[in-house]
């Protein structure tokens, strides 16, 4: 099982970077789809395609370059989590009732805001993957150089 996980992974990557490689060849005007299809092959492009080949291994090896392990906290939220800091922080230690305690309508059911930050957070995930994605087909010696300089320091 673990091998057909590491197979679709790299098999992802390897579609991952070739969209990033698509976008890259659409911007040197080598790639062309409208009016009609054409591509315009240079030398240089097989750097690309053996940067391309080499992407899903390097992914592999190194997944915090190109994950974002953060969680995307939307404006609403923060906002939200401050009123509660607050709150919490000016309680004077008097009985709760509800004769002299206003409530928050929104807060009734649930202390969270109806918001898209998981979406959010997703949709900056494939960003970053893309763009590390596309940095690596342009500048795959220095990720190399990079990773290596890191390691004799560590």
């Amino acid at each position: 099982m673990r091998i057909v996980s590491i197979c679709f992974r790299w098999s992802c990557y390897l579609l991952f970077g070739a969209l990033a490689l698509v976008a890259l060849l659409m911007y040197l005007d080598a790639l062309v789809f409208y009016p009609s299809f054409a591509y315009h092959f240079e030398f240089y492009q097989l750097y690309f395609v053996i940067t391309l080949l080499l992407l899903p291994f390097f992914r592999l090896r190194h997944p915090r370059l190109f994950i974002s392990d953060d969680q995307f906290v939307s404006l609403r939220q923060k906002a939200l989590d401050q009123h509660h800091q607050d709150v919490a922080s000016h309680y004077c230690g008097g009985r709760w009732d509800s004769s002299g305690v206003r409530v928050n309508p929104f807060e009734y059911t649930s202390p969270y805001t109806q918001s898209y930050d998981g979406a959010t957070g997703l949709a900056y995930s494939l960003a970053k993957s893309f763009f590390m994605s596309l940095l690596f087909l342009l500048f795959a010696p220095l990720f190399y150089l990079g990773i290596l300089i890191y390691q004799k320091i560590h």
